[in-house]
């Protein structure tokens, strides 16, 4: 289990950044500064590919939460950051699911995607220090510092897609890292 929730991290975060990079790229009315990144799974031929890729980046990431709880974490603070991780992971899907024409559900998931996914990274980050694994807690904190403060930064353009992205970055790289662990180490210390 440690092995597949590990390569389901890795794969959950090259899909979800590759799909809005492609997307982006070949559709040529979208705008960074403009427009938000759901916008791409409403507008244009390749809202299939956009959203399809949400789903399967929230179920990726959702086996690779499942999988690094039964691998590393061991506390309950870090199983509450574990249900965190799954509920973020589950709200990305359900974007993807819900794209933004239907407002209601798709907005209240991609909130609760940025809340439980900040949420996750800083309860994972205090239950590594409680374990005392000092490395990892603070890649958990600044991780979870650097997506908030993307997120509250004011930004000067109308669109939210440069912030969106960024914020998903620290996470990403967590996620990244996390599932190398989890690849590599025979036997990893729990958090």
């Amino acid at each position: 289990m440690r092995r597949i929730s590990g390569v389901c991290g890795i794969a959950s975060q090259l899909v979800g950044l590759t799909i809005i990079l492609v997307v982006a790229s070949i559709s040529p009315w979208f705008s960074w500064t403009e427009n938000d990144l759901s916008i791409l799974g409403v507008e244009g031929s390749t809202t299939s590919l956009f959203n399809s890729g949400l789903i399967a980046t929230g179920l990726l990431s959702l086996v690779f939460a499942m999988g690094l709880g039964k691998s590393l974490v061991t506390n309950l603070v870090g199983y509450f950051g574990l249900a965190s991780l799954s509920l973020g992971s589950i709200s990305l899907a359900v974007v993807g699911l819900f794209p933004r024409s239907i407002d209601l559900p798709h907005d209240s998931a991609s909130i609760a995607f940025f809340v439980f996914i900040a949420l996750a990274l800083l309860l994972i980050g205090i239950a590594a220090i409680i374990a005392s694994h000092r490395r990892w807690g603070v890649l958990s904190f600044v991780s979870a510092a650097v997506t908030l403060a993307f997120l509250l930064v004011p930004w000067p353009w109308t669109g939210g897609a440069i912030e969106q992205l960024l914020s998903c970055l620290p996470w990403a790289l967590w996620t990244v890292l996390l599932g190398f662990r989890l690849l590599v180490e025979k036997r990893t210390a729990n958090i």
